[in-house]
């Protein structure tokens, strides 16, 4: 009964983040700052899954196969709490010094992601049609008109942005990339592609549209059927002749931009970066009459290269960063004394409050998780992991993922989910000894998340598990 609460649980988190980001963040009890993500990762350190009967820590600590990666987490962690107990000392407010160490405690939900992947392989192909679903149809009615309801979340204090009742949908990239590794039959699946590429494009957002892109070349490149980038590209290609015949424009949702969203508009907010004047001050801090299309990738541009240039005026803060709590946005006068921690950016946002340890600490983790995915990708045969990894690393140099509960805690939980297969055959092997002691070496075939055409057997490395 356990195992069927984690995995209900394990669901629902990744579904509610994907969603509703932020919204869902932010369930529980905000004056305390309680929150849904901490606990439930309380929850799963103290009360969580067993594997072959053990706890899933000590099942963690057993296999030989994680031990690189759990030891990168585990300095990360110590470091973390050691730039905690910096920013004690150089007396930043307290709530803020511990509130950024979920930089390097997010993690651990890696860990319910692979349980997760273990305990059920199909959920997650499962999951990807229901978010499609939900992703697609809300983010069609935010488009529309969902944007323009401005009702926040109660409770929330005034030193925070407000948290709006209906938040904007940040994942639609995700949505595509996972489609087209899962879904056995992208043909039977049109409708779910073309809703999340209208999603895509009415948000507008920049830094989706890049990631999409490298996750798809990243497809082009590692998958044998690269010919099915073809479909969402042409879904996307689809919707914007579309547009431009029947000359389509309509409000663009609320907090976007002033402009109707329609083909002209897009094009000019694509290519905005390549005419904005990072020298130019105003558009910076925000003055009127500049370019909104340009606006916020100057004031951000120029706030991570002040983060830079603060960061390396002395050897020790180059080193070791300003440590946790500081005010970062202090650094550019027109963020001073602003509610902002984070230059969404995870290089800066490492390099600001930890220093080149922490980013070295900090990549150094990634990098061995980014192995335990390619093993998995040996042991499928299929690139997904990869993929979504490449893509999400590339969403994060302008999106708060690593950092905030609601891009760290769906990433971590996905990336552990694909990172399931890399054990999942040596798993398999040791329950199948224990039932069935003369067919151990006969792995079922029925198990694989991925197509049919992949339902083949794969013999695994004597040290997976």
């Amino acid at each position: 009964m356990r195992e069927v609460r984690w995995q209900t649980a394990a669901t629902i988190l990744f579904l509610g983040y994907l969603c509703f980001n932020r919204t869902f963040a932010y369930l529980g009890i905000p004056s305390w700052h309680a929150f849904i993500g901490e606990a439930a990762l309380a929850s799963f350190l103290f009360f969580g899954p067993k594997v072959d009967g053990k706890s899933w820590v000590s099942s963690v600590r057993g296999m030989e196969v994680l031990k690189p990666l759990v030891r990168a987490f585990t300095v990360l962690f110590l470091y973390g709490l050691f730039e905690v107990y910096r920013g004690f000392q150089a007396g930043h407010p307290p709530l803020a010094t511990v509130r950024d160490l979920a930089f390097d405690y997010y993690p651990l939900y890696l860990f319910l992601g692979l349980w997760a992947g273990l305990a059920s392989p199909h959920k997650l192909a499962q999951s990807f049609r229901t978010l499609g679903w939900i992703n697609g149809v809300y983010g069609t009615l935010y488009i529309l008109f969902l944007s323009r309801i401005e009702w926040s979340v109660p409770g929330v204090g005034d030193d925070v942005t407000q948290v709006q009742i209906f938040p904007e949908p940040l994942f639609s990239f995700v949505v595509i990339l996972g489609l087209l590794g899962f879904e056995r039959d992208l043909r039977r699946s049109w409708y779910l592609l073309l809703l999340n590429a209208f999603v895509l494009i009415g948000m507008q957002v920049r830094t989706e549209w890049i990631a999409l892109l490298v996750g798809l070349l990243a497809w082009f490149i590692l998958s044998p059927r690269r010919m099915l980038v073809l479909k969402p590209v042409g879904a996307i290609l689809a919707l914007f002749f579309l547009m431009y015949v029947t000359d389509f424009s309509i409000p663009s949702p609320s907090l976007r931009t002033e402009e109707d969203l329609n083909v002209r508009q897009l094009v000019n907010r694509a290519a905005a970066p390549f005419h904005a004047d990072v020298a130019d001050m105003n558009t910076a801090s925000g003055a009127s009459g500049t370019d909104g299309q340009e606006g916020t990738f100057v004031w951000r541009t120029v706030w991570w290269l002040a983060i830079w240039n603060s960061v390396h005026q002395s050897t020790t803060t180059a080193l070791l960063g300003f440590g946790y709590g500081y005010a970062l946005g202090d650094v550019v006068p027109y963020l001073e004394g602003a509610f902002i921690r984070t230059p969404h950016n995870q290089f800066l946002y490492a390099l600001g409050y930890t220093g080149w340890v922490g980013v070295v600490l900090f990549y150094w983790f990634q990098i061995e998780l980014f192995k335990l995915l390619n093993r998995a990708r040996r042991v499928t045969g299929e690139p997904v992991a990869i993929v979504l990894w490449l893509a999400l690393m590339a969403y994060a140099l302008a999106f708060p993922l690593n950092e905030t509960p609601y891009g760290a805690i769906p990433y971590y939980l996905l990336v552990g989910w694909l990172a399931a297969p890399a054990l999942r055959e040596g798993h398999r092997k040791r329950m199948a000894a224990r039932a069935y002691p003369a067919s151990a070496n006969r792995l079922p075939i029925s198990t694989s998340p991925f197509r049919p055409a992949l339902n083949r057997r794969v013999t695994p490395s004597p040290e997976v598990g």
